[in-house]
């Protein structure tokens, strides 16, 4: 969710307009606590979230599975107009799990599951009226939404479903702020639209002895806006969303994080922690540009464990998204110049470890890659597999929108949350772009440095470039072509010895320092020279071929 900073001591921007962020009472409406049916997690996650690749899914908007949660209150499902409620829900996740496991995601990231308000929200003027489809508008943080779960697909089923195929689940989560309050009076919980409630307490905003809640201001439009400089509310989260740990979340995306002081973070990470060590978090702060004040956020949260599994978290790399008319890489894939990755990866120390930061083509705060109209340009094929081919070899953890494996379309909020559905996960399969996302999961996975290695630049133009990652005493060597011709590319300050060039399977012998490669238009090869896992040549490309082992000549300067 898009937010302004405001409580962190810098310049506030401008206020995001009300409408797109104006909350969604009646009496409180049961949900599936999430203190019922957990799954205690194993103590310690094993693995590092970098071996991870991301596929973010609204689940409103991925498939619906059951129809019978669709309307529960009656006025919040409204099929096709996408403020409201299109009936996605857990059990279309769980059906269609198979389809993120086949393209290669290894985790999962869902829009909070959270209870939203009890049906349609309309503001005190009727001007704008929406549902908390999205999950951001929270009534009570104890409980799950029960127009996700439905029998046999519940919160925990779904963890389980996911576990079951090797797919981490990663919760989207929001402690800034709960719902909306400046309801008009037809809205059926406008006598509650000041309560919001969690671990079976409630607290209302104005009634607000406990000081629960900021009263002056700023906030994102009549969203009720907690007090992040009172410890019982730290506390209140800390112990809410150790709930949703216990019951066997691997990691947490933070929404709205920048509206809250530097030290709730550093407190609440401790927490998270504590409870479950080895547990990955990373954080939404809004900014293309000021680098200095992203980097800030990964140097939250005390103790001498190793960052971020062991303390504190790491952010969303939003400079270097591609997200249309905000991310600085969109130029870069759209016709540009790779110069703009510079301008990012230079900023790279200022961050406690740029290889855990997660880098994203787009999501669903602004237009998509594939823009329309006047929201944002559209997006050829080959300018998704150029984009893509980059962030899946970069330094940092890959998350990919639901949709893009279909190169779906989408302007501004809501448009950019069109409808999968069952018909895009099957008009998938025959996509190019679906199967280059398989084929960059089966690279990536196979060679530890392009999971882990730092980033060292070898050579740029403006449609070529090239990179070098070295882990463990390991080597990957990256070399890109945008263009719509064949380049014969050549970097020295390069180990010698045999790589495994891993987009085709052929072995290439480099000598002198220097690796000269043939890249294709719109192509990619990584010379590996070390242990290769698996044979992603083997996968085909986004062209349906496959690779071929063969043995190249000795490389060289050319």
């Amino acid at each position: 969710m898009r937010k302004v900073p405001t409580r962190v001591g810098l310049a506030l921007g401008t206020i995001v307009a009300a409408t797109l962020f104006a909350g969604c009472g009646a009496p409180q409406p049961q949900g599936t606590a999430a203190g019922k049916g957990t799954l205690r997690a194993a103590a310690r996650s094993a693995a590092d979230f970098r071996e991870e690749s991301i596929y973010f899914a609204m689940t409103d908007r991925f498939v619906d599975g059951d129809p019978r949660n669709n309307n529960i209150f009656g006025d919040e499902y409204r099929p096709g107009q996408l403020t409201f409620n299109q009936g996605g829900d857990f059990k279309g996740l769980i059906d269609n799990l198979d389809h993120i496991k086949d393209m290669g995601f290894t985790a999962l990231w869902i829009t909070p599951p959270v209870m939203q308000p009890p049906g349609r929200y309309l503001n005190d003027s009727r001007s704008y009226e929406a549902s908390g489809y999205h999950g951001y508008w929270a009534w009570d943080f104890s409980k799950v939404d029960p127009h996700l779960e439905s029998p046999g697909a519940t919160y925990d089923d779904l963890i389980r479903a996911c576990h079951a195929r090797g797919i981490k689940v990663v919760q989207d989560i929001v402690t800034n702020h709960g719902h909306g309050t400046a309801t008009a009076p037809e809205v059926r919980w406008h006598a509650d639209r000041n309560k919001v409630y969690g671990l079976g307490l409630g607290f209302d905003v104005g009634q607000d002895a406990q000081r629960w809640f900021n009263h002056g201001g700023p906030q994102i439009a009549d969203l009720m806006d907690f007090n992040d400089n009172n410890p019982a509310v730290v506390d209140w989260f800390a112990k809410i969303y150790e709930a949703y740990q216990d019951r066997g979340v691997d990691a947490f995306r933070i929404d709205t994080m920048a509206w809250m002081a530097p030290k709730f973070w550093t407190a609440f990470a401790d927490r998270m922690h504590a409870n479950k060590p080895g547990f990955f978090m990373f954080g939404e702060v809004w900014t293309n540009g000021d680098f200095n004040w992203l980097a800030s956020y990964t140097k939250l949260g005390s103790g001498d464990g190793a960052w971020p599994m062991e303390r504190g978290v790491s952010v969303l790399d939003m400079p270097g998204s591609a997200m249309n008319t905000w991310g600085q890489l969109e130029y870069t894939f759209k016709g540009g110049d790779y110069a703009a990755v510079d301008n990012v990866l230079r900023h790279d120390p200022l961050y406690t470890d740029a290889t855990y930061l997660v880098g994203y083509l787009d999501n669903h705060d602004k237009p998509r890659f594939n823009g329309t109209g006047g929201d944002g340009r559209p997006a050829s094929t080959t300018e998704f597999i150029d984009a893509l081919s980059w962030y899946f070899t970069a330094r940092g953890i890959p998350c990919i929108y639901y949709g893009t494996e279909v190169q779906m379309e989408g302007g501004n909020d809501p448009d950019n949350r069109r409808v999968l559905g069952r018909e895009g996960i099957a008009a998938a399969k025959s996509n190019p772009v679906y199967r280059h996302l398989r084929k960059l999961n089966a690279i990536r996975k196979a060679f530890a440095p392009l999971q882990k290695g730092p980033q060292k630049k070898l050579l740029g133009s403006r449609d070529a470039y090239a990179f070098r990652r070295d882990f463990a005493g390991e080597t990957a060597l990256v070399f890109l072509n945008k263009g719509g011709a064949p380049a014969r590319l050549t970097a020295g300050g390069v180990p010698d010895g045999t790589y495994t060039e891993l987009y085709t399977g052929a072995r290439v012998t480099v000598a002198g320092g220097a690796a000269g490669i043939d890249v294709p238009a719109h192509g990619l090869r990584v010379l590996a020279l070390g242990k290769v896992s698996g044979t992603p040549w083997q996968v085909p490309d986004w062209t349906g071929a496959t690779g071929l082992r063969g043995t190249s000549p000795k490389a060289k300067a050319s």
